[in-house]
């Protein structure tokens, strides 16, 4: 295990190869996999894998997700037949945020439950 560089697509593989030396069959890559604000592409770290055949490890990817209000769950474009007003988009950075300035984030995110315990904590964040 090593901190995370957000070195994006280049930190990605090397993710899969820690992984795959340790014996990982696969590791899966979100958007914007190790990426920081929009210096990448979103999704170039999933398509930096198609550089590297040699690996043994599978990447697995996922497509973007949000919560549908109609669905009442996660999902995706191809499940999920609902307009855009109905769809809740889902921010780490924006959760980061509510969390450092003490808002609860919406049920749909977190647990109630959940958000207190992290919110109650002096440091919910690693330095």
């Amino acid at each position: 295990h090593t901190e995370m560089k957000y070195a994006g697509p280049k930190e990605a593989i090397h993710h899969a190869i820690m992984r795959q030396n340790y014996g990982c069959t696969h590791i899966i890559i979100g958007r914007d996999h190790a990426g920081v604000g929009k210096f990448y592409e979103p999704f170039a770290a999933q398509e930096i894998f198609s550089d590297y055949p040699e690996l043994e490890i599978a990447p697995v990817f996922f497509p973007p997700f949000f919560y549908c209000r109609k669905c009442l769950t996660y999902t995706t474009p191809k499940a999920c037949p609902h307009d855009n007003d109905d769809k809740e988009q889902i921010s780490g950075t924006a959760l980061r945020e509510m969390i450092q300035n003490g808002q609860a984030p919406s049920e749909f995110i977190l647990r109630p439950e959940v958000a207190q315990v992290i919110l109650n904590h002096p440091k919910p964040f690693v330095d």
